[in-house]
């Protein structure tokens, strides 16, 4: 019995944690997203990601790289904030 308990509570503190580090990363996403990307995607420079179709590592790849008029800001941000904004993006727009 002791067993089944224990395996709960650890399943609850788990779950728990997803929804925190999620959380978490929407944060910073939005974040980012706010101070680094909106001045140009949604001033018009750059596309609308409201409509946006790219896969969640093809986000990741032209925030790393860039593309077309999009600089890279590999060397801007770090790999935690690129993932953050890239999936604020994904998961948002």
């Amino acid at each position: 019995m002791k067993k089944v308990i224990l395996i709960v509570v650890l399943g609850f503190l788990i779950g728990c944690s997803d929804d925190s580090s999620t959380s978490n990363k929407i944060s910073l996403g939005s974040e980012v997203y706010s101070n680094v990307c909106s001045s140009c995607h949604e001033g018009g420079m750059g596309p609308n990601l409201t409509f946006s179709t790219l896969e969640l590592s093809e986000i990741v790849d032209k925030v790393t790289y860039g593309g077309s008029m999009m600089p890279s800001f590999k060397n801007t941000l770090t790999e935690d904030e690129i993932e953050a904004v890239a999936y604020y993006i994904f998961e948002t727009k």
